[in-house]
């Protein structure tokens, strides 16, 4: 082996890119002031209006079932980053270089949360649109009224991640256990 690639192979490249991710982070939340951009977690709340909107239109199905529905079929999921690049939102390029450059332990749990966020609007919009089309209303009011209070508390614990408000889920050494006072630390670390 050369010497060159002796000095390569021993280079702290794991201090290298963390150090780099730390001088992208914190110029960007040099770029949050007067933005909806969180500055600790370089997270906005702007994207949750998405499932908001869903929300929304469930809470109004059962009034309007025909006319609701329609507007129901064109919802469709939208990654983060789709969502504020298709937006006219006035800071988008910031809240996708923040949601790319987000602390890792901050960025899993959000992903997580919205993963979850997913699953249950898409379930839930296929299951009122069965019973729209069946003509079944009290089912799809007893439905809207079972399932939209746990929409609506995802919705909450993602805009709590967003916020720095929620713990954040920090993986463990892969044995699913963990020391939570380690994970706090952790945590705090990523604040710092």
């Amino acid at each position: 082996m050369t010497a060159a690639a002796e000095d390569f192979e021993e280079f702290p490249w794991d201090g290298f890119v963390n150090d780099y991710r730390d001088t992208i982070a914190d110029h960007l939340r040099a770029h949050t002031d007067g933005t909806n951009v969180n500055p600790n977690t370089l997270l906005t709340t702007d994207y949750l209006n998405h499932y908001n909107e869903a929300v929304m239109l469930l809470e109004l199905l059962p009034s309007a079932p025909a006319e609701i529905a329609a507007d129901l079929a064109e919802w469709r999921h939208e990654t983060y980053e789709e969502h504020f690049r298709e937006s006219g939102f006035r800071d988008k390029a910031l809240a996708i270089a923040g949601y790319r450059n987000a602390p890792q332990g901050v960025r899993a749990a959000f992903d997580t949360k919205i993963a979850d966020l997913e699953q249950e609007t898409v379930l839930l919009l296929r299951q009122a649109q069965a019973m729209v089309e069946s003509g079944d209303v009290s089912g799809l009011t007893e439905l809207c009224a079972g399932t939209l209070p746990e929409l609506k508390t995802l919705i909450a614990e993602a805009s709590a991640i967003v916020n720095g408000e929620f713990p954040v889920l920090v993986a463990s050494d892969g044995d699913g256990s963990g020391d939570t006072a380690d994970t706090q630390s952790r945590v705090d670390a990523l604040f710092d």
